[in-house]
């Protein structure tokens, strides 16, 4: 029996070893394109990398497509808000494929000016940033454009996309049969699509800015997603839902100076409140989806019914679609104390 304990206590001391040995193994590569630094290349450093390594890259041109198949970070020496001539640029040196393309776990890429160009054969061909089944990474305080795609996640679940600025490209963020992801603080602006949901579930998007894009927001088949806070701003189509993106969740949103605020294509199942509509359209609702919570709608500016008792709730409901029965039957008040209802699209 005390042969056994020591055996025990040995194998718990050679574990902790092991651990202790991994850590103090982790480095720190430098790339650079002026010399003096380890590397000349992103991709060398990634090659020569173990997992946990960091690899800092010094401000400079690199003209290369990035392969990530290690858990390192790969972080810019500079902050991206840095002038012209102290940023770091990564340009895809084969039009067709991503500038980075990261097929591992535990990934960090921060800090960088990322550009493909139209692959000129799909249009969501190339990504500037492509997840490929991974988990656990984070893409921050980037900047994309000229990209088919700027940040494109596929079969990943549980990453964090976060300050991100995708701008030019056919679509700015793409979640394909991606789940639990977390997209915050992005600005998608000037792309054919802003953000784009495709078989994707229970991922949040917060505090994101989707501005100037043929569409803002989409979602398609997919479900129990979260919107929250959102900015939706001068885009042909604020938020668009097709193809059964059902039971999601969209709060306090700001849906401001849109073609069509709102478009719902059939969906049902989905709960919109506390959301502002300010546009040309508000919304069209062709399924059957709710307006407003138990205590609240939404903020409409051609909402003009009286809020007779002062609680901040229209005394009359908004009607998006009398037809489907999609209706705001606690519309937030606009502070007019007289005039008669005015609904939405019929």
């Amino acid at each position: 029996m005390k042969r056994k304990s020591i055996q025990n206590i040995c194998l718990i001391f050679l574990l902790v070893l092991g651990i202790t040995v991994t850590q103090a193994e982790a480095a720190i590569f430098t790339v650079g394109v002026g010399g003096g630094e380890n590397y000349t290349f992103i991709q060398e450093a990634v090659n020569n990398a173990q997992n946990g390594d960091t690899i800092i890259v010094s401000p400079g041109i690199y003209i290369e497509n990035v392969n990530v198949t290690k858990e390192v970070a790969i972080v810019s020496k500079t902050d991206i808000s840095g002038d012209r001539t102290n940023r770091t640029y990564v340009i895809g040196a084969v039009p067709a494929n991503d500038v980075f393309g990261v097929k591992s776990n535990n990934v960090k890429i921060t800090g960088f000016h990322i550009m493909g160009g139209p692959s000129g054969i799909d249009a969501y061909q190339e990504v500037g940033l492509f997840l490929e089944g991974v988990q656990n990474c984070t893409l921050s305080n980037n900047t994309l454009m000229l990209n088919d795609v700027g940040i494109g996640l596929n079969n990943s679940q549980g990453n964090f996309l976060d300050n991100n600025k995708i701008t030019l490209g056919s679509a700015g963020i793409i979640l394909s049969g991606s789940n639990e992801n977390k997209l915050s603080n992005n600005l998608v602006e000037a792309n054919d699509e802003g953000i784009r949901l495709d078989n994707s579930t229970n991922n949040t998007l917060m505090n994101n800015t989707a501005e100037s894009n043929d569409v803002g927001i989409r979602l398609d088949t997919s479900k129990t997603n979260t919107l929250a806070d959102n900015s939706i701003s001068r885009n042909s189509y604020g938020i668009v839902f097709k193809n059964m993106a059902e039971s999601n969740v969209l709060t306090n949103n700001s849906l401001y100076m849109n073609g069509l605020g709102m478009y719902l294509g059939g969906p049902t199942g989905n709960t919109i409140s506390l959301n502002k509509f300010f546009n040309f359209i508000n919304a069209v609702d062709e399924g059957t989806n709710s307006w407003n919570s138990s205590s609240a709608g939404n903020k409409w500016n051609d909402y003009n019914g009286t809020d007779a008792d002062g609680n901040g709730i229209g005394d009359t409901p908004y009607v998006v679609n009398q037809t489907t029965g999609s209706i705001d039957y606690m519309p937030l008040a606009n502070n007019v104390s007289s005039g008669n209802q005015q609904s939405g699209n019929q």
